[in-house]
């Protein structure tokens, strides 16, 4: 039969052994190992990848559970003779045109315009649609930028670019043809397009047909809504400058 005490270790430790354990008694230590406690993993800071501020920023925030902010400050400012470009978008998204009440700042959006207009700083006209969201325009005061972009820009040394950095905004949907036409009635009003704007903006909208290998595409976009902002921008000028604009821009359309 079984024993009902405890049975004896086939194998007892070796006298080393117990000789070790009575030597860390004798002296207080405990005999059994302390319990480790281990962190929760909440409570360990994220991995932060270097030269990475918004990383940083998230890291930071959801260890401490505070909302830090990290400020670029005018880091813009160290390339204004390297890359004007680069320093303006940097000035464009601090210094704002509108202020938090939506106003704008005509005085501030004139002096950007001035130095954007110069030659050389934007080298693409595509670049304007970075230039548009560095401002961060409301859709309803699309119109009020416009109006001083046409008017500095077509004042500038690089006038022949202003049609087509108004393609550019709409093909990149920053600004609305709506908002477009408002501003051309407003600043052509009974006036003329010497210059060729607004025949040179008509061409570069232009719907793409089927059987045509050029042309703006666009769903939605047809020749019937083409031709209803070809005449309310016509209508703004006086007759003889609509009709020379309207042949300016049919020759166009025959040369492509």
């Amino acid at each position: 039969m079984p024993s009902d005490g405890p049975s004896e270790p086939k194998h007892p430790p070796p006298s080393w052994l117990k000789r070790k354990t009575s030597f860390e008694e004798s002296i207080g230590l405990p005999t059994k190992a302390p319990k480790l406690i281990v962190a929760s993993p909440k409570a360990s800071a994220p991995e932060i990848p270097e030269s990475n501020e918004e990383a940083l920023l998230q890291a930071t925030s959801s260890s401490s559970g505070l909302e830090v902010s990290l400020k670029k400050g005018d880091s813009w400012r160290e390339f204004e003779d390297v890359d004007p470009y680069y320093a303006l978008l940097g000035e464009l998204s601090q210094n704002k045109v509108f202020g938090p009440e939506g106003q704008l700042h005509e005085d501030r959006l004139s002096q950007y315009l001035e130095r954007l207009f110069c030659p050389g700083v934007v080298q693409k006209n595509k670049d304007w649609v970075e230039v548009w969201a560095a401002m961060s325009v409301p859709i309803d005061s699309q119109a009020e930028v416009l109006q001083p972009l046409l008017q500095v820009g077509l004042s500038s040394e690089v006038s022949d670019a202003v049609p087509d950095i108004l393609a550019e905004l709409i093909k990149g949907h920053r600004t609305k043809i709506k908002a477009v036409e408002e501003a051309v009635m407003t600043l052509f009003e009974c006036g003329s397009d010497d210059q060729g704007c607004l025949a040179r903006f008509l061409l570069l909208i232009f719907p793409k047909s089927p059987t045509s290998e050029w042309g703006w595409s666009r769903v939605g976009w047809s020749w019937q809504q083409w031709w209803g902002t070809t005449e309310r921008i016509l209508s703004a000028l006086d007759a003889s400058s609509a009709y020379e604009t309207l042949c300016n821009l049919l020759r166009q359309l025959e040369s492509d």
